[in-house]
């Protein structure tokens, strides 16, 4: 977390809690774990993991937690319940949610009425009824159900396939966004020219008449970039020696005149986003038990052969393809996949791809995953200053089926709506009566805005919206629909809208200029979704430096220069893998990379990089009742039941198993799975829970049980901020990272 988010959570718990929260005086903590003990003055309080029974909307959360209480000088503990109501603060970028209590109630069973308000009095001691507290967000997620969720809603997205290459030797995949355009690479120079519309470095001498293409650290060439062939270049043409010396050009330098290459990949071209399949020689298969798939076990792509159609299954940006052969041709499989998909084992390494196989418990984790907001607050008395270019007079042209123009030749997301001009840049809503300013932030958004189709490139700002004015802030919100994770008919978050041709990628120069046109398009980075990634994330390493297809060169209107490198296409997609890179806002987050296609796998046995847990789960049920429950190799756990004699749930940890009851008392199993109740005056053993016959019980409980066997370790980059009146610059768009 960066200093400049630590600070705007801590003002926003300040804010509600009349400053109270001096520990959180550096920064809001991580979820350090359950229970929690806090002493002070010679007496103890125990704080047990929170039950969570409802998240309304995101934003306000109940939950109740075990406690006990050992006052000065006894050696009893006390144990009782805390039920308590509060407002929540979503931190996507550390995987926390702050809880900013507003309603608390203790319980203390079978405890007289003086000893009660004591045991009160202590615990207000200790924690203040107002101070906040810390928990992981997937805690949280670990009790919802998806059904009872406010989701995103699904839109129509092209689910037809993209042009799908395979080669059984190393190949490389080099997208240019239409015809190749080239640019002189010092202006007014035109002895060597630049590739402004493709995710590699490609270079053109004209004197020589051939073009030159870096590939990690050697160069290739060809006389034709279309037609090639590309071979190892031998000598490279002088103007590559005289390049620029500023950031721009940094990391071509650094790779002269480089290394010769021995084995050069073949050289795939194409004018249009595609996707890109790598077998090591020809496909090898792995069978996945109780199923009629096979993984094709020597690429790192998602591929299958189902041996019950004898057709080969491809898996990108959460789509379905289907072929005979790895060679095509494809047709789209998302909406009548066969149905052993879903029934791939949870400790399977492909498990993972049942997040993008319709139905599932993992694809509706994802979608719920993908709708919980995060919050950005802005000081009214504070603004910020947003820098809306144009190429040239301001172009804006119809969105056809609503009443918005877009500005066509403008690297911002701007609209034209009843004769005032909006525009959304990181997650934040400005007006002006002017298309080129002054700006000031949006209190409101016309509604209009809202319909702006799926097919629209700029759909994805429909997912920020303003939740709250005041006369000196606003609140605004976004899910991950505004980094083009949309929810699709078939129930599955997929990436981009899926678009393969059209006026977008036309030869009309002017596109070029701009990074967000082509994220809509879905393909050309092998994008896949992971849980330890919360989101999608750039699957593949052949599809170019700057993270896949896309305009790698920006056109900034303002200062007439072009930024190669400036944007970065793909989900989580960056020159570094260890970075993780949202497409639309331009914000990074550092996390871990799952190092193959099959790192990671379902909601029962995940593996996060980050901490090294691993986590196995599942439910059992039948007529008689059901019980379900997560194992993890920490030593933590949890589990649920909902039998004729109650339902309930216990949190493990390494100190003991402690749950708050719906009925009022407190619960724990110790490791030789031996049930005991706590009714206020110690503990005492229990009977095993009965079974029951209630199917409607059975259903619920089962509906928990998968919850509680979901993981999800991730880093989303889009973060809680506030502004504090720093300068936006949308000569680079929202891409930013790379050359300048």
């Amino acid at each position: 977390m960066n200093i400049r988010t630590a600070g705007i959570i801590l003002i926003l718990i300040l804010m509600a809690t009349g400053g109270a929260i001096a520990a959180f005086a550096q920064e809001p903590p991580a979820d350090p774990g359950w229970p929690r003990v806090i002493e002070k003055n010679g007496s103890e309080l125990t704080v047990y993991q929170p039950q969570v029974d409802f998240w309304n909307n995101y934003a306000k959360l109940g939950f109740r937690c075990a406690i006990s209480v050992k006052p000065a000088g006894v050696k009893e503990e006390k144990f009782g319940i805390a039920e308590i109501e509060a407002d929540t603060v979503t931190d996507h970028a550390n995987r926390t949610v702050i809880l900013i209590p507003k309603k608390r109630e203790l319980r203390f069973p079978n405890v007289g009425e003086a000893e009660a308000k004591s045991l009160r009095g202590i615990v207000d001691e200790l924690h203040p009824p107002v101070q906040a507290m810390t928990i992981s967000l997937d805690r949280i997620l670990t009790y919802l159900e998806p059904e009872k969720q406010p989701v995103q809603q699904a839109v129509d997205l092209n689910l037809e396939p993209p042009k799908i290459f395979h080669s059984p030797t190393p190949a490389i995949l080099v997208i240019f966004m239409g015809e190749p355009q080239l640019q002189p690479v010092v202006k007014d120079r035109s002895d060597l020219m630049f590739a402004v519309n493709t995710n590699w470095d490609v270079f053109y001498d004209t004197a020589g008449q051939r073009y030159f293409l870096l590939n990690g650290d050697s160069w290739l060439t060809a006389a034709d970039v279309r037609k090639g062939p590309w071979s190892p270049a031998t000598g490279l043409p002088p103007g590559l020696s005289s390049l620029p010396a500023d950031d721009n050009w940094a990391d071509v330098r650094q790779h002269l005149p480089g290394r010769t290459e021995t084995k050069p990949p073949v050289v795939l071209i194409t004018t249009e986003p595609a996707e890109l399949i790598l077998t090591n020689g020809a496909p090898s298969y792995s069978p996945i038990p109780g199923t009629k798939l096979m993984r094709v076990a020597n690429s790192d792509s998602p591929v299958f052969l189902n041996t019950g159609d004898n057709k080969h299954y491809f898996l990108t940006a959460g789509r379905w393809f289907r072929a005979a052969s790895l060679g095509g041709p494809w047709s789209a499989a998302s909406t009548d996949l066969p149905a052993d998909f879903s029934r791939i084992p949870d400790d399977d390494p492909a498990a993972f791809v049942k997040a993008s196989v319709p139905g599932t418990t993992e694809a509706k984790d994802a979608v719920l995953l993908a709708s919980v907001p995060s919050t950005t607050e802005v000081d009214l008395a504070n603004p910020t200053v947003v820098e809306v270019t144009y190429s040239g007079e301001p172009q804006f042209e119809a969105i056809p089926s609503t009443t918005v123009r877009y500005a066509k030749n403008s690297p911002n997301a701007v609209f034209l709506v009843d004769g005032r001009y909006y525009c959304c840049d990181q997650g934040v809503w400005f007006t002006s009566t002017a298309a080129t300013g002054p700006w000031a932030y949006s209190t409101s958004v016309p509604q209009a805005i809202y319909a702006i189709p799926s097919s629209h490139p700029l759909h994805n700002v429909t997912y920020v919206t303003v939740v709250e004015s005041t006369p000196t802030t606003v609140v605004y919100t976004q899910t991950a629909g505004y980094s083009g994770e949309y929810v699709a008919s078939t129930g599955v978050l997929m990436f981009g809208a899926g678009m393969l041709v059209g006026a977008m990628i036309a030869d009309d120069h002017d596109h070029y200029y701009y990074p967000w046109y082509p994220v809509p398009y879905s393909y050309g980075c092998g994008a896949r979704y992971s849980y330890a990634h919360g989101g999608y994330y750039r699957g593949a390493v052949a599809y170019g430096p700057y993270g896949g297809a896309g305009a790698a060169a920006a056109y900034n209107p303002r200062t007439g220069t072009y930024s190669r490198g400036a944007y970065a296409y793909g989900p989580a997609g960056s020159a570094s893998v260890r970075q993780a890179y949202n497409p639309y806002t331009g914000t990074r987050a550092r996390s871990a990379r799952v190092d193959t296609a099959y790192g990671s796998a379902g909601r029962g046995a995940a593996y996060n990089p980050n901490t090294g847990t691993a986590v196995r789960g599942g439910y059992r049920s039948s007529e008689y009742g059901t019980a379900a429950g997560v194992q993890t190799n920490r030593g933590t756990g949890a589990a649920a039941w909902d039998t004729e004699r109650g339902q309930g749930a216990v949190a493990k940890d390494r100190q003991g198993n402690v749950y708050a009851g719906k009925d009022g008392n407190v619960y724990k199993k110790d490791n030789s799975g031996n049930w005991s109740t706590n009714s206020g005056s110690g503990w005492q053993t229990m009977d095993k829970p009965q079974p029951s016959r209630d199917l409607n019980a059975q259903a619920q409980a089962r509906s928990r049980g998968n919850q509680l066997s979901q993981t999800t370790t991730a880093t989303r980059s889009t973060t809680t901020t506030r502004s504090t009146g720093t300068t936006r610059s949308g000569g680079g768009g929202r891409g930013g990272g790379g050359r300048r």
